[in-house]
């Protein structure tokens, strides 16, 4: 016999099922139009999020579709979009190695343009197909009666 218990948590599963849409699919990248950055802009969100999700035996940030996502979420927040384009120049010039070192340095300081770049990104990718279904195997049907959290030790707190 099954559980209240369980009942509530396989419940609880239906509204993340519809929450976790697999956002990027509805952005395309040949159907989108950009709201807040140039196609040159989006080049360059594309090579920064590969840099914090990178493809390996599943599709990185870039081929998921993140900068798409980035440019929506941004188009709500005008200030928070200014304060991201402000932290992406100073990336414009460099070689993809000088970008991996310069993103390096930014984390270090705890850099707030760091943050949000690496927020938007995982934000963004964990909510693709690629992110969800691809890499973590989550299809919304599975309910998790409890979550034990990060176990890496240098993320306790």
């Amino acid at each position: 016999m099954t559980s209240r218990r369980e009942l509530i948590s396989a419940g609880a599963a239906l509204p993340a099922l519809a929450q976790h849409s697999h956002e990027a699919d509805k952005v395309a990248p040949g159907s989108y139009q950009p709201k807040v950055f140039s196609a040159d802009e989006l080049k360059l969100i594309a090579q920064l999020a590969e840099h914090i999700i990178p493809r390996t035996d599943t599709p990185g940030a870039a081929d998921a579709g993140v900068q798409l996502l980035i440019d929506r979420a941004l188009s709500a927040k005008p200030a928070e979009a200014k304060k991201f384009r402000a932290g992406m120049k100073s990336f414009a010039k460099l070689m993809p190695e000088q970008q991996v070192e310069k993103l390096k340095t930014l984390a270090a300081r705890k850099d707030p343009f760091f943050k949000m770049l690496k927020d938007l990104t995982i934000d963004g990718y964990y909510t693709t197909r690629a992110g969800l279904a691809q890499e973590l195997g989550w299809h919304g049907l599975t309910p998790m009666p409890e979550f034990h959290g990060c176990t890496h030790p240098e993320h306790k707190g």
